[in-house]
C-alpha cells in the first residue's frame, strides 16, 4: 500500500518455519469445528460457542485486519446492534457485537510477530495512554454511580457499550499491517449501506430494509413531510468516509482523483438522505481546518468558489418555484435560520443541558457516574395519558461524558480527540507532494467534523459512532510512527 514501504520500513520476509505453523493453525481449526459441531449437534449451544469463538480467535489472529473490520460491520453497516439475538451467560446477556469485541481483544494476544512487537510499540505511546486512562474513568463511573445511589448492575448496564473504545487496538493491528484492506472493506460496507439507504426511500417505511431493533426503529426512519429519513446504524461511518473521500481529490494526487469521485458522490448521498444538519455543517468546518493546515490549497478555493454558484444559483430558483417547499430543501436550508432551529432542534438540547450543568456544578470532579437519572425527561403519549420517562441521553456529549466519567475522563476524551488531529497536521505537512498526504487531511477532516458535531448530536457513546471514530484515531497513530521511523 502506498505510505507503508518508506522511510525505511523492511518488507516482511516470509520465514522458513511458516510451513509447520501453517499446518499447526489447521490442525486446531479443524479440532474446533469438530467440537462445535458435536456439542451444537447434542443442543449444548453454550458449550458450543467456545470452540466457534476459538475458530473466529484464529481467523482474527491470521488476518489483523479482521477483527477490527468485523467489529465495525457488527456495530455500523445495515443491521442494529441490539437487533440480533443475545448470548446468555448465566444471569448476563451479551449481544453478538460484544462477544466479537472481546474475542478481537483476546486474538490481539496470538497476532504474527512482527504485528504483535508493532502494536506492544504503539500501546506504549501517548496515544494509547490516553485512551486507557479514559476507559479507566469510565469505568471508575461505575463505582461513583453505585455511590450516588445506583445500583450495581444499573450502574455497569448504563457504561458497558462505552467498552467500545477498546476497540482502539483491534484497529491499531489492523493498520499496522494491511491497510489498504481495512479501506477497501471499510468502503465496501459503506457502498452496501448507501444502496440499502436509496432503496428504503423508494421503498418506503412499510418494507424494512435494515434490521433495526425495535427501540431504535423510530429514530432511524423518520417521516419527515413526505420524506422518508434514513439513518442507518452506519451512518457515522459513512460520515467519516466522506470526509476522506473529499481529502483525497482535494489533495490526493492527480492520477488517482477520479476513483475517489465516486466515493464522494455515494459517502454524500449517504449523508444527504439522513437529513442530519450537523454532518454537511462538520464536514465544511473539518475541511476548512484542513485547508489551513494544508500547504496545497487551490483546489480547496476553487470547490468553494463553485459550491458558492451552485447553491446561489439554487437559492435564487428555489424562491420561485416549487423546489423551495421540497422538504430535502426545507431541512437543510434551515441551517441558516436561527429561530427556526430553536424551536425545531436547540430548545430540546438546551433543556438537556441545563439539567446536565446542575448535576455537574453538584459534582464537578467525579460526575454523576454511571446509572443515576440526571433529571431530563421523555414525554410520551400512552393511551390519551402524557407519562414522563428517564431521558437516557444527553445530545451534548462532551456534558454527557463529564456526567459519567468525570472531570478526567472529559479530558483525557479530549486529548485522544486532539493527539488525533495534531498527528493528522503533522502527517499532511511531512508528506506534503506525496501521494498519500491526503490520509493526513481526512484524518483532520473527519475528527474534526465528528468532534463538532458531538456538540449536538449523539456521537461519543453509542458504538456505531465511536468504533469508526477509534478507526481514525488508530490510524492517527500509526502515521506518527511511521513519520518517527522517517
Amino acid at each position: 500500500m502506498q505510505g507503508e514501504t518508506y522511510a525505511g520500513v523492511r518488507p516482511r520476509v516470509p520465514s522458513a518455519r511458516e510451513p509447520p505453523q501453517t499446518l499447526a493453525w489447521l490442525a486446531l481449526t479443524l479440532a474446533a469445528a469438530a467440537a462445535a459441531g458435536a456439542t451444537l449437534g447434542r443442543g449444548e449451544v453454550e458449550l458450543g460457542i467456545l470452540p466457534v469463538g476459538a475458530l473466529v480467535v484464529l481467523f482474527f489472529a491470521g488476518v489483523p485486519a479482521a477483527g477490527y473490520v468485523a467489529i465495525l460491520w457488527s456495530v455500523g453497516t445495515f443491521i442494529d446492534m441490539l437487533a440480533p439475538p443475545g448470548v446468555t451467560v448465566s444471569s448476563l446477556r451479551f449481544v453478538p457485537a460484544e462477544i466479537l469485541l472481546w474475542i478481537a481483544l483476546g486474538s490481539l494476544v496470538f497476532l504474527p510477530p512482527d504485528v504483535r512487537r508493532g502494536l506492544r510499540a504503539l500501546a506504549r505511546r501517548r496515544e494509547s495512554v490516553a485512551m486507557a486512562v479514559f476507559l479507566a474513568a469510565v469505568a471508575g463511573g461505575v463505582a461513583v454511580g453505585v455511590e450516588n445511589g445506583a445500583s450495581l448492575h444499573a450502574a455497569a448496564f448504563d457504561m458497558r457499550l462505552m467498552l467500545f473504545y477498546a476497540a482502539f487496538w483491534p484497529a491499531l493491528a489492523a493498520l499496522t499491517r494491511g491497510r489498504e484492506l481495512v479501506f477497501k472493506l471499510v468502503c465496501a460496507g459503506v457502498v452496501v449501506v448507501v444502496v440499502l439507504q436509496i432503496l428504503q426511500v423508494i421503498v418506503g417505511s412499510s418494507t424494512h430494509l435494515f434490521v433495526i431493533a425495535a427501540s431504535d426503529l423510530t429514530s432511524s426512519l423518520t417521516d419527515e413531510t413526505g420524506f422518508l429519513r434514513v439513518r442507518p446504524p452506519g451512518l457515522t461511518t459513512i460520515y467519516i468516509v466522506a470526509a476522506f473521500a473529499l481529502a483525497r481529490v482535494l489533495w490526493g494526487p492527480p492520477q488517482h482523483r477520479l476513483r475517489g469521485w465516486p466515493m464522494v458522490a455515494v459517502a454524500l448521498t449517504g449523508v444527504v438522505l439522513s437529513l442530519n444538519r450537523n454532518m454537511l455543517l462538520g464536514l465544511a468546518l473539518g475541511l476548512c481546518v484542513a485547508a489551513l493546515i494544508a500547504q496545497q490549497k487551490h483546489r480547496f478555493v476553487v470547490l468553494v468558489a463553485t459550491l458558492g454558484v451552485v447553491v446561489s444559483g439554487f437559492g435564487l430558483l428555489a424562491q420561485g418555484s416549487s423546489v423551495g417547499s421540497n422538504p430535502v430543501v426545507s431541512r437543510f436550508a434551515s441551517i441558516t435560520d436561527y429561530s427556526r432551529l430553536e424551536e425545531q432542534s436547540l430548545g430540546d438540547r438546551y433543556y438537556e443541558n441545563r439539567f446536565a450543568l446542575k448535576e455537574i456544578r453538584d459534582h464537578p470532579i467525579g460526575g454523576l457516574g454511571w446509572g443515576p437519572h440526571y433529571g431530563a425527561v421523555l414525554l410520551r403519549s400512552n393511551d390519551g395519558f402524557v407519562a414522563t420517562t428517564p431521558r437516557p441521553f444527553l445530545h451534548e456529549q462532551y456534558l454527557w461524558i463529564w456526567m459519567r466519567a468525570g472531570i478526567i475522563g472529559l479530558l483525557a476524551l479530549i486529548a485522544v480527540l486532539a493527539f488525533g488531529v495534531w498527528n493528522g497536521a503533522r502527517w499532511l505537512r511531512a508528506r506534503h507532494g506525496k501521494e498519500d498526504a491526503w490520509l493526513g487531511a481526512g484524518i483532520v477532516a473527519s475528527l474534526v467534523a465528528v468532534a463538532a458535531s458531538s456538540n449536538v448530536a449523539i456521537y461519543l457513546t453509542p458504538p456505531d459512532s465511536t468504533v469508526p471514530l477509534v478507526g481514525v484515531l488508530a490510524l492517527a497513530a500509526v502515521t506518527r510512527r511511521d513519520l518517527a521511523r522517517s
